[in-house]
C-alpha cells in the first residue's frame, strides 16, 4: 500500500470530521430535548440554571466522546498497510506504526485538540442561550444574527448575547445586558475589558466554567465592570470567599429585571420594523429547532 501524503492526510482529517461530527448547536439542542428541558417551566430554569448547564454539558460530552474515539481509530486505520502488518507480531506492528507515522499521529491529535476547544466554546454559547430562553429572558444572539451584524451595531466580537436585544442596545445601551461566554479564560480574558470599552456599555457579564481564575484577574475584571458569572457549584467550591462572583441564577434575575424597564417603552415604527427583521432572521435560522423558533415567535 502506498503511503498517503501528509498534506493529503490533513485534508482527509478535515473532510471526514465535517462529515461525521454533528454541529455543536445541533448536539446541544438534541441533548436539551433529550433531557426534557423543553418541557420545563420558566421558574424551573430560573431556580436551577446552574445544575441544568452542568447536566447539559455532561450529556453532550458523553455523546461526543465515543464518536471522537471511533473517528480517531478510523483515521489511524487509513495509514495501516494491513498486508504488511499481518506479517508482524503485536510489538513489531506497534513499533513500526510509531516510527513510520509520528507526524501523522501528531496532526490527528492536534486536529482533535483544536476541534474540541472550538466545539466546547460553541456548545457553551448554545447552552447559555437555551437556558436564558427557557428562563424567559428576551435576547438576540450573535450566533443567530452573525458577527458582522453585531460588529456593525457596535456590540463587538466578544458579546455573544444581548438582552433584551440589539434594537434596545442601539436605543439605550445602558439599559441592556451584554453577555460574553467563555468556557475557560486563559490569557484571553484581557480581550474582554478592551472589547467592553469599545461598546460603551455600563457593564458586561462574563459567563464561564473556569475553576482557576486568580484573585488578581477577578479584581481586574471587576474594576473594569466585568461581572464574572458561573455555576453555583463552582462559585461555592472555588470562589466561596469572593462575593463579586455571580451565579447563573443571579444573572437571570438581572436580565429579567432589566427587561422590565422596556415593558412600557414606545418604539417607533422604524424600530419595530428593525426588531421584526432581527427576530425573523433568527426564526429562519432555527426552522428545525421548534423550541427556539417558538421562543422568537412569542417575541414577535
Amino acid at each position: 500500500m502506498e503511503k498517503i501524503n501528509l498534506d493529503d492526510y490533513k485534508e482527509k482529517i478535515k473532510t471526514e470530521r465535517n462529515k461525521i461530527f454533528e454541529q455543536p448547536y445541533e448536539l446541544v439542542y438534541k441533548n436539551f430535548i433529550k433531557l426534557k428541558y423543553d418541557k420545563m417551566e420558566k421558574l424551573y430554569f430560573q431556580e436551577n440554571a446552574s445544575n441544568m448547564i452542568e447536566k447539559l454539558r455532561d450529556s453532550c460530552w458523553r455523546e461526543f466522546t465515543p464518536v471522537e474515539k471511533k473517528f480517531t481509530t478510523d483515521m489511524l486505520k487509513i495509514l495501516i498497510d494491513e498486508v504488511y502488518v499481518n506479517t508482524l507480531n503485536s510489538m513489531e506492528a506497534i513499533t513500526w506504526f510509531a516510527e513510520e507515522f509520528p507526524e501523522y499521529i501528531y496532526e490527528l491529535t492536534l486536529s482533535n485538540t483544536q476541534s474540541r476547544r472550538s466545539r466546547a466554546g460553541k456548545e457553551f454559547e448554545a447552552i447559555i442561550e437555551l437556558i436564558l430562553m427557557g428562563a424567559g429572558v428576551p435576547l438576540d444572539s450573535q450566533g443567530n444574527i452573525g458577527k458582522h451584524e453585531f460588529l456593525k451595531k457596535g456590540l463587538g466580537k466578544m458579546v455573544d448575547v444581548v438582552s433584551p436585544g440589539v434594537a434596545e442596545y442601539i436605543i439605550n445601551k445602558r439599559n441592556t445586558v451584554l453577555i460574553s461566554a467563555k468556557t475557560t479564560l486563559r490569557e484571553r480574558w484581557q480581550e474582554v475589558p478592551e472589547e467592553m470599552g469599545r461598546t460603551g456599555a455600563m457593564e458586561m457579564f462574563l459567563v464561564t466554567l473556569d475553576e482557576s481564575i486568580s484573585k488578581e484577574v477577578l479584581d481586574t475584571l471587576y474594576e473594569a465592570n466585568i461581572q464574572v458569572t458561573t455555576t453555583k457549584r463552582i462559585k461555592e467550591t472555588k470562589y466561596k470567599d469572593n462575593n463579586r462572583i455571580l451565579s447563573f441564577e443571579e444573572l437571570i434575575k438581572i436580565c429579567l429585571f432589566n427587561a422590565e424597564k422596556w415593558s412600557d417603552f414606545t418604539y417607533t415604527t422604524e424600530q419595530k420594523a428593525f426588531i421584526k427583521n432581527i427576530i425573523d432572521k433568527q426564526i429562519t435560522k432555527h426552522q428545525k429547532h421548534k423550541y427556539v423558533k417558538e421562543f422568537y415567535k412569542k417575541r414577535l
